[in-house]
């Protein structure tokens, strides 16, 4: 898993020994991953992952539950496809 949190990575590579209040969380995730063969979370600059801070912020911004079940939100769309035509210019 990539985030854009290096205080979410740095809390998963302490989290047997962690005091923070989200180490929980991440045990259970940690327990969760268990069904995979491999799971590791790295962290990635945040204009690497485009997509996800859009739809972050997206979620701090709204009152209520949203269900995309179907229907593909336009902000995801236009954001993935900015993403895509970004990353075509990488060589």
């Amino acid at each position: 898993m990539e985030t854009d949190s290096l205080e979410v990575t740095n809390i998963w590579a302490t989290r047997h020994d962690s005091r923070s209040v989200a180490a929980p969380i991440l045990l259970e995730i940690e327990e969760l991953a268990t069904s995979f063969n491999s799971f590791v979370i790295c962290h990635i600059v945040r204009s690497a992952n485009g997509p996800a801070h859009i739809c972050a912020k997206h979620a701090c911004t709204i009152n209520m539950t949203e269900s995309w079940i179907d229907s593909t939100p336009s902000l995801l769309i236009n954001s993935l496809l900015a993403n895509c035509s970004a990353s075509a210019f990488i060589q």
